[in-house]
């Protein structure tokens, strides 16, 4: 994988969101390690489609410039605390090196994680593309595949391929706006950022109980 001196990033706005559209440009004001591209769109009727349409042009898009790998990004994402550049380019390698598909920067809920290293969880299915990284080996497995109308984005994604790696700490959570596009539960104030919360506090538990006992292991040697 060839260095990138700036990580291509896409960034999913319906045009008439466009407070949606200032806040995230407002994330990336002062992050020059991207090169962003806004890919706007009309309101479909279908949300759910209306999202998986714009996965597909940013992945037509990566194929035509060759891309490696590329970000995609919804307009409700937030950085945390725990982001660097360092860190989100070294758990991209790492993930790369891995041979994973996916690499995700946080997630509103997880099943299965099994830590492999101190910075990534293996995960089976998940929920949350605010801030995803799609290796090239699954980009004409998203073309190629049928996407329904009761479909969503990111449980396609998760039975497109096993080899799915979530970054800890999250570097990436959701604003709320009140409103959601794509999922009417995401409309209830405060409930997307306790999922965030409580997912988040999962990896902790986990990460707490891998720590000792690799820690009994050294002792015993």
């Amino acid at each position: 994988m060839k260095k990138n001196k700036c990580i291509p990033l896409y960034i999913i706005n319906l045009k008439e969101r466009k407070d949606r559209l200032i806040h995230i440009l407002n994330e990336f004001k002062d992050k020059n390690e991207f090169f962003v591209e806004v890919i706007q769109s009309t309101r479909n009727e279908k949300g759910n489609v209306g999202l998986w349409n714009n996965v597909r042009r940013c992945v037509k898009l990566a194929i035509e410039r060759g891309e490696d790998f590329i970000i995609l990004c919804e307009d409700d994402h937030v950085f945390t605390k725990d982001y660097s550049y360092d860190f989100l380019y070294k758990c991209i390698t790492e993930a790369y090196e891995k041979k994973c598909d996916i690499l995700l920067g946080g997630v509103s809920w997880f099943e299965a994680g099994i830590q492999i290293s101190n910075d990534l969880f293996w995960i089976e299915k998940f929920t949350g593309l605010q801030f995803t990284v799609i290796y090239n080996t699954l980009f004409n497995k998203i073309l190629a595949t049928d996407f329904g109308d009761l479909d969503a984005a990111d449980q396609k994604i998760t039975f497109l391929s096993s080899d799915k790696i979530l970054m800890y700490p999250f570097i990436s959570t959701q604003k709320e706006f009140g409103y959601s596009d794509v999922t009417n539960e995401n409309d209830k104030t405060n409930r997307i950022e306790k999922l965030f919360d409580e997912t988040q506090q999962k990896l902790e538990i986990l990460n707490k109980v891998r720590n000792y006992y690799l820690q009994l292991t050294d002792h015993n040697f």
